[in-house]
């Protein structure tokens, strides 16, 4: 390829601009040429050494021909733009997935998205010396991993368990960050994790053992659609191996499929610190860092981090890395770069006129609420306690150790003014309801001695940090210090600062030292706070660090406790992780669950809000169980018994397997991270002012035996709702609304289809019911007397249809047969098998209301 296009610069060059006048810009600064011409000019002025930085996404900036080429850096934007000033935080990417609305996540969010990066690049474009993080316009996202396993712990990061759904949400998110102009990117997307990523204990080093066929039909295809359909510019290849071979040098995955079969004309990058975990990692040191980074480039990856401005010099110089190759990565990489505008003129790109008043802005706000309130999922309305009359209320007691916690991931970044969802609820329940609040329980222990967790980080001192898993004020942390010599001390403590960090006092003997210390910040390690002087006496003393409160900008109420020093007749230093640690309340704190019954039962409904935090469900650790953790599940049952009129939020990614919750609660939602706006969002739905119409993109699973292992990678082993054996507690699929629909007509083709065409079926949808609202139509197809195994059902076409009360409307679905097709592995080739196929169109995968076929010829 890039030979081509030295011919083509030659030609040019040959035209007349070999004799442009002194002075002119270089070629490369053209932008009257093409792209593939100027890329070709570019590198031809180039260094060996030149050509490495420019493949180091945070290299040193280098000049050429007076134009400064900055590295990327490494930006992200998964539901809200990662900055160190306020942006719009919208719910998490399952909570997207879950509004099976892919022209809302393409239109609003991913639009807004971009928008607010694309800001923030012109800022600083406009003005070098701009305060704030200076990010580029290459994007690590959107994250398309398919959530085959609900204990992993980046489903929030994804779109759900259907490459069909992921595949739709995939291209729509896709297509809203990157723009729509036919010359300019607004970004570069950069899809995550090329592929079968789906766990993250021992993920560095771990082998996938995938069976062809399940990786063609189950694991690549979202992948080829948001390369093919939604024209990504960029994948990142996992940290894994797919059956024995590292992604990032393998290079069926990365050129044969990707390049060859899908065409994808941008680039491959590997993951953080790719190079150095697969020498680390599956290779245990047995590999050079030249052999991998040769192998990587020689197998398809572009683009990667410091060790290959280190060292693709010495690949190329030891015959183990072609020129050809390095020319051809760096030219993949360079193409997007021209096609972001980097080389024009600043003013002639459209999107350098996105000024950074839109960044947080009330109108982006709104679209997170709008995306908040289309993911809500109605899972159970017994009795129709829901929407609650708020002329029926007052008192009402808000409850949970999520109900006054918006719930970030290490992927978001500073964000501000956040609806909680006691904050939404008080917000629109108005002066004439009374709210009562209360915790109730802790996501981690229970509520009568807050948990703790040991963290090994290489920012900790010793390498290693002790956390107070702390869900609200009065939750205490102490440990036994000792000196010899009695007499005056200064202390001094050091942490680490993070989003959902709380405000701690310290104490020796009951007296406070010093000021509180506001542990909030974006993750900085070996902050020192001064705690002041204190009289010590020889021998053993205790000090006590309690939450007191947090930073308005926090999340939560966690500290996290590195080291104490000690400073005056001894200079003593305690590594805190070390020592034998306590936890409680303070006095005058009672029993967190007792008080939320009392609560509860004096009032005319509970809400309790319960699920998951970034600390359950993050990248690095998977969840070691589906159940609610802590004591939530016995604080949900002792307000139920105390007042039959409650109601569960959950609030979580992953799906929480709650069978008793489900048989005894009479209405739940699932909320979802439902972003910055989410309470209100939550508050509109319980109190009717929004009709919910989510639905959910995973399987909820009845019970832990129903999931395989996490290690079989074959879903037709029981997982998903694919191949799931027996009944879920809550379907794919499934969501309930305020109103009701009623299906009718199925018409479908009476004439055979030819294999590769489309299908068009047809369905009457009415509101039969006496409120507005949307459905979420669901067509499911089964092949009958296949030749292979297949799934009992398998999405192939959704629509999400407003209706007003009384009103019908004709919903079309189009079934494209080509996605019927199957892998022959001992052909390598899809087949399209012939014959009758079997209509399924309903609310959710198990909840059919009209059937039907149709017949592909031979």
């Amino acid at each position: 390829m890039f030979s081509r296009i030295l011919a083509v610069l030659s030609l040019v060059l040959i035209c007349g601009l070999s004799g442009r006048a002194a002075g002119a810009a270089a070629p490369f600064l053209d932008p009257k040429l093409p792209v593939d011409v100027r890329v070709a000019d570019l590198m031809g002025r180039l260094s060996i050494e030149e050509k490495a930085i420019l493949l180091n996404h945070r290299g040193p900036t280098i000049t050429v021909e007076g134009h400064a080429i900055r590295s990327d850096q490494w930006n992200q934007c998964l539901n809200g733009v990662q900055w160190d000033r306020p942006t719009t935080l919208f719910p998490i990417c399952l909570a997207m997935a879950a509004t099976w609305n892919p022209e809302l996540v393409e239109k609003d969010i991913a639009r807004v998205i971009s928008d607010e990066a694309r800001a923030i690049y012109n800022r600083w474009r406009i003005d070098p010396g701009a305060p704030g993080q200076h990010k580029g316009l290459i994007y690590r996202d959107p994250v398309i991993n398919i959530g085959r396993n609900p204990y992993w712990g980046r489903n929030h990061e994804a779109f759900g368990e259907d490459p069909f759904l992921t595949g739709r949400m995939g291209v729509a998110y896709t297509r809203g960050i990157q723009g729509d102009h036919p010359r300019y990117l607004k970004l570069a997307a950069t899809l995550k994790h090329y592929a079968v990523n789906n766990v993250e204990g021992g993920r560095m080093e771990l082998s996938a053992e995938v069976p062809e066929r399940m990786l063609r039909e189950y694991w690549l295809p979202h992948f080829r659609e948001a390369v093919v359909e939604g024209g990504a510019q960029s994948l990142m290849a996992s940290y894994n191996a797919i059956n024995g071979t590292p992604n990032n040098i393998n290079h069926w995955l990365l050129t044969e499929v990707l390049k060859e079969q899908w065409q994808h004309p941008g680039f491959v990058v590997s993951d953080l610190g790719g190079v150095r975990t697969m020498v680390e990692g599956h290779e245990q040191g047995g590999m050079s860092y030249v052999d991998a980074v040769a192998q990587s480039l020689m197998a398809g990856c572009d683009f990667s981090d410091r060790e290959f401005q280190e060292h693709i010099p010495a690949a190329v110089e030891q015959g183990k890395l072609s020129p050809e190759r390095l020319d051809d990565a760096l030219a993949r990489v360079l193409r997007t770069r021209f096609r972001l505008g980097e080389f024009d003129p600043f003013e002639m790109v459209p999107y350098s006129t996105i000024s950074d008043a839109v960044i947080d802005s009330p109108a982006h706000r709104l679209v997170a609420l709008e995306a908040a309130r289309q993911g809500i999922v109605l899972l159970q309305n017994r009795g129709g306690l829901l929407p609650l009359d708020r002329s029926g209320l007052s008192q009402l007691a808000v409850i949970g150790p999520l109900a006054d916690r918006v719930v970030r991931n290490n992927y978001n970044g500073r964000h501000v003014d956040l609806v909680s969802g006691l904050a939404g609820i008080r917000e629109l329940a108005g002066e004439g309801i009374e709210l009562r609040h209360a915790p109730g329980a802790t996501l981690h222990g229970n509520g009568r001695s807050p948990a703790t967790q040991v963290d090994r980080e290489g920012g900790f001192s010793g390498g290693r940090s002790i956390k107070l898993l702390a869900s609200s004020e009065g939750a205490f942390i102490e440990f036994p210090i000792e000196v010899t010599q009695a007499g005056e001390y200064e202390l001094e403590l050091r942490y680490k600062s993070f989003a959902d960090r709380g405000t701690f006092q310290a104490s020796i003997g009951g007296r406070d030292l010093g000021e509180p210390v506001d542990m909030f910040g974006n993750g900085r390690y070996g902050l020192n706070a001064e705690l002041g002087e204190v009289e010590l006496p020889a021998g053993s003393s205790t000090i006590r660090f309690t939450a007191v409160g947090h930073n308005q900008a926090s999340a939560g109420h966690t500290g996290h406790f590195d080291r104490l020093s000690l400073g005056g007749a001894d200079d003593l230093e305690f590594e805190l992780e070390r020592l034998e640690a306590t936890t409680g309340w303070a006095e005058g704190v009672g029993d967190p669950i007792e008080e939320a019954v009392a609560l509860a039962g004096s009032s005319d409904a509970a809400i309790v809000f319960v699920g998951t935090d970034e600390s359950i469900e993050q990248e690095g650790r998977d969840r070691n169980s589906l159940g609610l953790p802590g004591d939530q599940e016995e604080l949900v049952l002792a307000v139920l018994a105390a007042n039959p009129r409650t109601i569960v939020v959950q609030k979580s990614a992953g799906p929480l397997t709650v069978p008793r919750l489900k048989e005894k609660v009479p209405a739940m939602l699932q909320a979802w991270w439902t972003g910055g706006q989410g309470g209100t969002a939550i508050a509109e739905v319980l109190f009717g002012e929004v009709n919910p119409a989510g639905r959910l993109p995973h399987t909820v699973y009845a019970s832990e035996e129903q999931v395989p292992s996490i290690d079989e990678y074959d879903i037709g082993k029981g997982f998903t709702y694919m191949y799931l054996k027996d009944e879920a507690l809550f379907p794919f699929g499934h969501g309930l609304s305020y109103t009701s629909f009623d299906y009718a007509d199925l018409d479908a083709p009476n004439e055979e289809v030819s294999a590769g065409s489309v299908a068009r079926v047809m369905v009457e949808l009415t509101n039969s019911g006496s409120r507005p609202g949307d459905e979420v139509v669901q067509l499911y197809v089964h092949k009958p007397d296949s030749a292979v195994s297949r799934p009992q059902r398998q999405l192939q076409a959704f629509r999400r249809v407003p209706l007003q009360p009384g009103e019908t409307k004709t919903v079309a679905l189009e079934v494209d047969t080509r996605r019927l097709a199957y892998w022959n592995a001992g052909d390598d080739r899809w087949v399209i098998e012939p014959g009758k196929y079997e209509l399924m169109v309903g609310a959710s995968s198990s909840d059919i209301r009209a059937t039907g076929s149709f017949t592909v010829s031979r």
